[in-house]
């Protein structure tokens, strides 16, 4: 029989292997996110132009096999032609709210639509929820979203250094031409604080 301190081990190791890796998700799709190379953008961009050429307003199984993308799933496609289509809404949403990182499309889709929910539709639907009795305690969560938390997280240095990053690759921004900036401006502080000490 294993002693309770070992799975406390054992459990704690395992939560800091899981938090790692919600961070790599985090930070994997909001780089997706933001490029216009990734593969999701690219796929939408093919369904774009497919629904333009085919002058339809679905992709059919049929017009999945003809252009070749029948063997990606569906639900896949569907989020591509949609991060495609609002693309730079998208993006100045998460400027916007830089604390907002998702750990998959699914997840940022739904909370951006949520966001951008006309109003008197949200208030209504809180009336609906707040109605609602039934324990909601067996349904699925949404795997994948980010926590929200009603005290704003705080960001680390190294959120902080690829959010730096992030915005130096989007505005073309070589890396050396940031360490250079970044390094006259520590200087700066650096001299004002000594002129406020003396």
């Amino acid at each position: 029989m294993t002693n309770i301190s070992t799975l406390q081990s054992i459990g704690s190791n395992l939560t800091k292997i899981y938090n790692k890796e919600q961070k790599s998700l985090r930070t994997k799709t909001t780089k997706m996110v933001f490029s216009t190379e990734s593969f999701e953008y690219e796929l939408g961009k093919l369904q774009s132009e497919i629904l333009t050429v085919e002058d339809s307003k679905i992709i059919s199984k049929a017009l999945a096999l003809k252009y070749g993308i029948n063997a990606i799933d569906k639900r896949r496609r569907s989020e591509a032609l949609w991060l495609f289509s609002n693309h730079s809404d998208i993006v100045t949403w998460l400027r916007k709210n830089p604390k907002k990182r998702f750990t998959s499309l699914s997840a940022l889709q739904k909370a951006y639509n949520l966001a951008h929910k006309p109003t008197d539709m949200v208030e209504d639907q809180d009336e609906t929820e707040s109605q609602t009795t039934e324990d909601t305690s067996s349904e699925q969560s949404d795997v994948g979203q980010s926590e929200t938390k009603s005290q704003p997280k705080k960001l680390s240095a190294s959120d902080i250094a690829f959010e730096a990053i992030l915005a130096c690759d989007t505005n073309g921004i070589s890396k050396s031409d940031f360490v250079k900036a970044l390094k006259e401006q520590l200087a700066l502080l650096e001299e004002d604080n000594l002129k406020k000490v003396a």
